[in-house]
């Protein structure tokens, strides 16, 4: 194998493990920064949620209906502009009836309802999931007796941290890119570099074996490190018993030459 081909076996091979490398490092940061912001988002949600929640149950303690609640809109359209992404904010009765909502065309709108008991939170505890295209968070609340009263919703599309993710994945892509190239380059010189002694050696070897085809005459001048100081193999050894055999048939052959003069 030439010197050309060599570098380029190990310029391939660097390549690849740097590009392995770089890539399970982008996809383990990526995932876990999304791990980290889906964390965030609904740590913030839930904070949105329960100042929503603290308000509203304080005016159904004083006795009035959920449905006759004043000033929820307000409240709500607060609440929607604390979080960038999110759809709406939603109210809702015992039965899943939306009596208030940020979106108007939902006021009317019969959606499923789930209370914190389901999520194992307690009548008016904290609990999310997917439905369809969208991340739903909700509240429960509940009267002064502990009664459920409705819900709050939060409503918010399913890919709305989406965007950052991307683009936090093409920046951490490009920076490992950055990185990865000079890191490929001296990983390659480097091998380049620890390559050169084994591969004199082996060329020396080469040399002296060729020569031992020629009658054993033709000796290898020794490099500056010999073949079994580098390699670990006894080839010089080697190389001097295949030397001694190749001189006992060169005798023999010659016998037998003169031996046909003779006769």
């Amino acid at each position: 194998m030439g010197s050309g081909s060599f570098g380029a076996r190990l310029a391939a091979f660097v390549a690849v493990a740097v590009f392995v490398a770089a890539l399970s490092a982008v996809v383990l940061w990526t995932s876990e920064q999304a791990r980290r912001l889906d964390e965030a988002v609904t740590s913030q949600v839930g904070f949105v949620l329960s100042e929503a929640k603290a308000s509203l149950e304080t005016q159904l303690n004083l006795g009035l209906a959920l449905g006759d609640l004043p000033q929820v809109d307000g409240l709500l359209s607060r609440a929607r502009t604390a979080l960038p992404g999110i759809q709406s904010v939603t109210v809702l009765d015992e039965t899943g009836t939306v009596l208030f909502s940020t979106n108007a065309v939902e006021v009317g709108e019969l959606l499923p309802v789930r209370t914190g008991a389901e999520a194992g939170s307690g009548v008016s505890g904290f609990w999310s999931e997917e439905r369809g295209g969208e991340r739903v968070y909700g509240v429960g609340l509940a009267t002064s007796f502990d009664t459920a009263a409705g819900s709050l919703l939060v409503r918010m599309p399913a890919g709305a941290m989406a965007e950052p993710m991307r683009h936090y994945a093409l920046t951490l892509s490009i920076g490992a890119v950055l990185i990865a190239l000079p890191l490929a380059l001296l990983g390659w010189l480097a091998g380049l570099r620890l390559a050169a002694g084994p591969r004199r050696s082996l060329a020396d070897l080469a040399t002296t074996l060729e020569g031992l085809g020629e009658g054993g005459r033709v000796r290898a001048e020794p490099s500056a490190q010999s073949p079994q100081q580098t390699l670990g193999l006894p080839a010089a050894a080697f190389t001097d018993a295949v030397r001694r055999r190749l001189t006992i048939l060169d005798e023999a052959e010659r016998e037998v030459a003169r031996l046909d003069e003779l006769a």
